[in-house]
C-alpha cells in the first residue's frame, strides 16, 4: 500500500495542472489605426482570434527576426514592393515566419505552436506605410505550456508550386508548408461559374477580376511550419490562391498554376 501511495504521488506530481492545459486565446481587433496585442504569451499552442473593421482587412502574422526589426521590415517592404525576389530571399534568410491569419469581412482564427523567445506581430497590410515600425507589436513568449493544438478535419499542403487540398473543406483545417520557401494559403470567394481557366487568365493578366470578396487564410509561413485555420466563412465556392512570388522564377506562384477551387461547407 505504501508503494502504491508513493506511485500515486509521483503521478500527481508530473501530471499537467488544470491551468497548464487551458487553451490560450488572444483576441485582436484591427482598425485603420492599427491593433493592440498582449506583450507576453505562454509557450505551447496559442490561438489568435482576429477581426477587422479596416475596409482593407488584416493580414496578421507572427514573426521572429534573426536580424534587427528595422532590417526585417526593410526586407519585407522590398519583398512586397518592387524587389520581390531579392527582398523575398532576404525575408527567408532573416526571419522565422510562424504564420498567422488574414481576415476580410468575416472574423477568423489561427492556432500556432510557439516556443520561448521574442517575436513580433505584423499586419502585412501595413507594409508600405510610413509608420510601419510603430504599428508592429512585440510579443514575448515565456516558458509554460498552453495546451494542445485543436483537432482538424482536413489539411491543405503547400508544395513547390502546387496546393494539395481536398475538393471540400469543413471545420478547422491544418495548413502545412512543405515547400522550399515561405508561402501562404488564401481563400477568396469567386463569381458563380468561375473555372480554373478564369483564375489563370486573371493571374496572367488577360482576364477579369474573378473574386467577390477579400482573402481569408493563413499568411506566409517559413518552410516546415504549420498552422490551424478556423473560420465561419459562408458556404460556397472559393479560390485557394497565394500572392507570394516564386523566388526561383521571379513570377507569382498563382501565375504559374498554384491555384485551386474549393467548396467551403459552413
Amino acid at each position: 500500500m505504501k508503494r502504491l501511495l508513493v506511485l500515486v504521488g509521483l503521478l500527481l506530481a508530473i501530471a499537467p495542472t488544470a491551468e497548464a492545459s487551458e487553451p490560450q486565446n488572444v483576441d485582436v481587433s484591427v482598425t485603420p489605426a492599427g491593433f493592440e496585442a498582449p506583450r507576453a504569451i505562454r509557450a505551447g499552442a496559442v490561438t489568435f482570434r482576429v477581426r477587422s473593421s479596416d475596409p482593407e482587412g488584416a493580414w496578421l502574422g507572427l514573426v521572429q527576426p534573426r536580424v534587427s526589426l528595422q532590417r526585417y521590415l526593410d526586407d519585407l517592404e522590398r519583398a512586397m514592393g518592387d524587389d520581390p525576389v531579392e527582398g523575398g530571399k532576404a525575408v527567408l534568410r532573416d526571419a522565422e515566419m510562424l504564420g498567422g491569419v488574414a481576415v476580410a469581412a468575416v472574423p477568423a482564427s489561427v492556432t500556432l505552436r510557439v516556443t520561448p523567445g521574442d517575436y513580433y506581430l505584423v499586419d502585412f497590410r501595413d507594409v508600405g506605410k510610413p509608420d510601419l515600425a510603430s504599428r508592429v507589436r512585440p510579443v514575448r513568449v515565456v516558458p509554460g505550456h498552453a495546451g494542445s493544438m485543436p483537432r482538424v478535419s482536413t489539411q491543405i499542403t503547400l508544395t513547390d508550386g502546387k496546393f494539395l487540398a481536398p475538393r471540400v473543406i469543413e471545420g478547422p483545417v491544418r495548413v502545412v508548408n512543405l515547400s522550399r520557401q515561405h508561402n501562404e494559403a488564401m481563400l477568396m470567394p469567386v463569381r458563380p461559374g468561375t473555372t480554373l481557366a478564369d483564375l489563370d487568365a486573371f493571374f496572367t493578366g488577360v482576364g477579369p477580376y474573378p473574386f467577390t470578396g477579400g482573402p481569408t487564410g493563413v499568411v506566409p509561413m517559413t518552410p516546415g511550419r504549420s498552422a490551424i485555420l478556423s473560420t465561419t466563412l459562408p458556404s460556397g465556392e472559393y479560390a485557394l490562391v497565394t500572392w507570394v512570388y516564386d523566388l526561383r522564377t521571379g513570377k507569382m506562384f498563382a501565375a504559374q498554376g498554384m491555384r485551386s477551387l474549393i467548396a467551403v461547407k459552413g
